[in-house]
């Protein structure tokens, strides 16, 4: 079956999310007067991609992150060259060799997606259509079998948010987005492949092709784009959804089908307070759920109304999908669907141990536990195990003859329900808002977030200091409120050592990574630290480690010196002194590809 539509009737970034969130497998062709792109789609997620631009290829995706120098590709290439028709894809021969790892080549397969959908979203005038259940994937998509559950999918969403982010950051900027190729708004346009190195080699090396980088195959994906659309359907969201509903509702009659089918047809419109995306866009969830109804309507509604909505069905994705929201400067809402006694990881005990894990791990994100309103005791125990906000659902099993009605009434109102929750997030968590992720995103450098650590600490306490760990010592660096008013802003450093002693109070803090905030009797605190700044008049202090890698590579010291005691935000400072590991993180792994 093929779907075929015209780009200025339904937007590409409509077309994708739609099949996304309708599960769809398949390939996805757009022209327009600049060339053909395609993206291949499975189940919803993209496994693959082309570029319409030939000279947009992994090689020099690869070259341009700095994961491969132009030496490397080069022989790469040659040594394809020789290989004739046995050639081995680019991305398989340099993991085979040991030249890249399995996760640069994962993004930089990712940003050639980016890239494609970036071009297609400038596209204002052309044609789409979609031939569903043709997927051909290309070899270099193919070679990572046992990434994301044994196959190389990309989770749409995010991949599209991020080209979405780099569209606007373009048009921001001044520039073109169809005229732009750079997979990074602040990167520099990648050189075609067929350029010359910028090496001292006499050779200039093999010309380099679609096929010598394993990306021929995909070009030979039998999608026809007819000079009429005569022979094709015209696409409509509403047979997408009768198809959905008809496979998750069997039972049910077809005039019960086709009510919910007109309700999500509606729902696959434009949204409904365009003026308000913007505004909305950082309103997101994380739907842990086996239920594909259930993701299926939620994840429909909630693009209705710019909510971003995400799903897992393991507690291994629902974590991956809260760090890389979180990466991406957003705090996601985390929604728990109804327990399934007979599925793995959905009893009862499980979902309240992953959410009590979440709670714990996540505390600055709120939580909404859906459940069936006549188990009103789980819904209680839930209240009490991380639950911030309960939402009833009604069971197919419980209410045959109501299910329908109660459903739609669940989707109505639980766009409602996140804008309030997020509303109240922001209020009672400013902190936690885009700019301030981003603001943390953005840093280069461990001092630069070291010091931001610090001085958010300092808002709750006289004197903070920044303690670095070097071998079985902490080095005291900059601080406030120690050598004059925290007024005056951050010291020189303090260059005073404190030994780590194999039993006492830091030892445990470094192994363990956790918050210490409490009253302290510690022989090392006594001498070395107390020794060097005085002792506090309040006995309690505050130990925040700083992390990378799973390793405490710092600690924030902090006390109320001599002033009163006040109340501390602990929650806000485990969850701050997380992210701000997150960010280091980043640095560390962008130093390394320079390296």
């Amino acid at each position: 079956m093929s779907f075929a539509g015209n780009l200025e009737d339904l937007a590409i970034v409509d077309v994708i999310q739609l099949l996304h969130s309708t599960r769809k497998s398949g390939t996805l062709c757009v022209v327009s007067d600049k060339g053909r792109s395609q993206i291949v789609f499975d189940k919803g997620y993209i496994v693959s991609a082309n570029h319409f631009d030939d000279s947009v290829r992994i090689g020099r995706i690869l070259v341009e992150m700095a994961v491969i120098s132009d030496t490397i590709l080069q022989q790469a290439l040659s040594e394809q060259q020789e290989m004739g028709d046995r050639h081995k894809p680019l991305i398989g021969l340099l993991i085979e060799k040991q030249l890249i790892e399995k996760d640069a080549a994962y993004k930089g397969l990712e940003c050639l997606i980016e890239m494609t959908i970036v071009e297609m979203v400038s596209w204002q005038k052309g044609t789409f259509t979609l031939d569903v259940d043709v997927t051909e994937v290309n070899d270099e998509y193919r070679y990572i079998p046992e990434k994301l559950q044994q196959e190389m999918n990309f989770d749409t969403q995010m991949v599209l948010m991020d080209a979405l982010r780099i569209y606007d950051e373009k048009c921001a900027a001044g520039i073109d987005p169809s005229e732009a190729t750079s997979f990074s708004s602040d990167e520099p346009q990648p050189a075609t492949d067929s350029e010359s190195p910028k090496t001292d080699r006499q050779d200039p090396g093999p010309d380099l092709s679609a096929d010598l980088l394993g990306l021929d195959d995909i070009d030979q994906i039998d999608v026809q784009i007819p000079e009429s659309f005569t022979s094709l359907e015209a696409f409509d969201p509403s047979e997408i959804h009768r198809q959905k509903v008809r496979e998750m509702l069997p039972e049910f009659s077809s005039a019960q089908r086709e009510e919910l089918v007109g309700y999500l047809t509606e729902k696959s419109n434009i949204v409904e307070n365009q003026d308000n995306v913007d505004q909305n866009q950082n309103q997101t969830i994380i739907l842990y759920s086996m239920d594909e109804l259930v993701q299926h309507g939620l994840m429909s509604t909630c693009k209705h109304a710019g909510i971003m909505a995400f799903t897992a069905s393991t507690q291994q994705n629902f974590e991956q999908r809260i760090s890389q929201s979180l990466e991406r400067s957003l705090a996601p809402l985390l929604v728990f669907d109804c327990p399934i006694a007979t599925r793995e990881g959905f009893s009862k005990d499980e979902i309240s141990a992953i959410r009590q894990q979440m709670a714990l791990r996540f505390p600055q994100l709120l939580r909404v536990q859906l459940a069936s309103p006549i188990d009103y005791r789980y819904s209680l125990q839930a209240l009490t195990t991380g639950a911030d906000a309960i939402a009833p659902r009604s069971l197919a099993e419980n209410r045959r003859d109501s299910f329908i009605t109660d459903f739609i009434q669940l989707l109505e109102s639980f766009p409602v329900l996140i804008q309030n929750l997020c509303s109240r997030q922001a209020i009672q968590h400013p902190q936690y808002g885009a700019d301030f992720l981003s603001h943390l995103r953005q840093m280069q450098s461990a001092t630069e977030i070291s010091s931001f650590l610090l001085e958010q600490t300092s808002t709750y306490f006289e004197r903070s200091m920044i303690l670095i760990l070097r071998n079985d010592e902490l080095m005291a660096e900059k601080s406030l409120g120690i050598e004059a008013d925290k007024t005056a802003g951050p010291s020189d450093p303090l260059r005073f050592k404190i030994p780590v002693t194999e039993d006492g109070l830091l030892a445990k803090v470094i192994a363990t990574g956790e918050l210490y905030f409490d009253a302290v009797d510690d022989k090392t605190v006594r001498e070395a630290i107390f020794g060097e700044i005085s002792a506090p008049d309040k006995s309690r202090i505050l130990l925040l480690p700083l992390m990378a890698s799973g390793k405490t590579l710092a600690l924030i010291y902090a006390d109320f010196g001599q002033s009163a005691a006040s109340k501390v935000d602990t929650e806000y400072l485990r969850s701050l002194s997380w992210l701000a590991s997150l960010a280091l993180e980043q640095v560390i792994r962008q130093r390394r590809k320079t390296i």
